[in-house]
């Protein structure tokens, strides 16, 4: 049988010490490349998408569709991601 003690190995793990001002740099970047992009799903929403003409009894007549028009999953989804961060705030 080998040596056997008491003593508790050290872990590696125990050896590691937190840089608390690091967590938050990440932190903050994370809110900010969230809000960010929930901005840009929002402004690309409000934009055209699709631009044509339908003929519409002896002329024509132009048709545009928006984000909010085509489907309102984005607005929705920006919204919420939104919330979200500033429920990070919230709770923090």
């Amino acid at each position: 049988m080998g040596y056997v003690s008491a003593v508790p190995v050290p872990q590696p793990r125990a050896a590691r010490v937190a840089v608390p001002g690091n967590s938050r740099r990440s932190l903050a970047a994370a809110l900010l490349l969230g809000a960010l992009g929930a901005t840009v799903v929002l402004l690309s929403a409000g934009q055209i998408w699709a631009e044509g003409t339908a003929s519409v009894g002896g002329g024509t007549v132009p048709v545009e569709a928006d984000g909010g028009t085509v489907t309102g999953v984005p607005t929705a989804l920006a919204i919420v991601g939104l919330a979200a961060l500033f429920a990070v705030f919230a709770v923090r």
